[in-house]
């Protein structure tokens, strides 16, 4: 539940068979593993294989989580096993970023899709007027591939990175699509 667009420090959610909830130091090695992964990592700032680190800045980042200003969720099975991550951040009432989105390769099919409409509906609940502004890395042609299904804006194409701008109505209009491809039959 979004109390003062803010979600609560015991956030928890259950979504198209996959529980949501913030990060926090114990994932350090998990976090790690996967962004220092060679084929993973290739597309995404760089980031230090010492834990110790990820701790340190997951510490950060909880103060910053706590005043509502960045929301870095883990994505596991029904079951517990982690299975990867994504953002919410640059939070504004006119809009918001996503981003860090990156899954084990041993997730189930489809689970990195149905994150990204989970962790989208969690920001488009925060902003409700807003926008989604993201960037993907030129190339990464499976991932625009991906986002260009939501008929989203280009704000600009530099040779590195696309930078996209999403409406609200085009996310709902559009993630239904990935939905029945992906969510669990109910």
């Amino acid at each position: 539940m979004i109390v003062n667009n803010k979600l609560p420090q015991d956030f928890t959610i259950d979504r198209y068979g996959l529980h949501v909830r913030f990060v926090n130091e114990s994932d350090a090695e998990f976090i790690v593993r996967l962004r220092t992964d060679g084929k993973l990592g290739r597309y995404i700032h760089a980031t230090t294989p010492d834990i110790g680190a990820q701790i340190e800045w997951t510490s950060r980042y909880k103060q910053r989580e706590a005043a509502g200003e960045d929301y870095y969720f883990m994505f596991e099975s029904l079951d517990g096993k982690r299975l990867g991550l994504c953002r919410i951040y640059d939070i504004h009432p006119a809009d918001f970023t996503v981003g860090s989105w990156l899954f084990s390769p041993a997730a189930p099919m489809g689970a990195a899709i149905l994150a990204d409409i989970i962790t989208r509906e969690i920001g488009f609940g925060l902003c409700p007027e807003g926008r989604l502004l993201f960037d993907v890395r030129a190339e990464n042609t499976n991932v625009i591939r991906y986002q260009r299904t939501y008929k989203p804006v280009v704000l600009k194409e530099t040779e590195s990175d696309v930078f996209f701008e999403l409406s609200r109505d085009n996310f709902e209009k559009y993630k239904m699509l990935h939905l029945r491809m992906f969510a669990p039959k109910q």
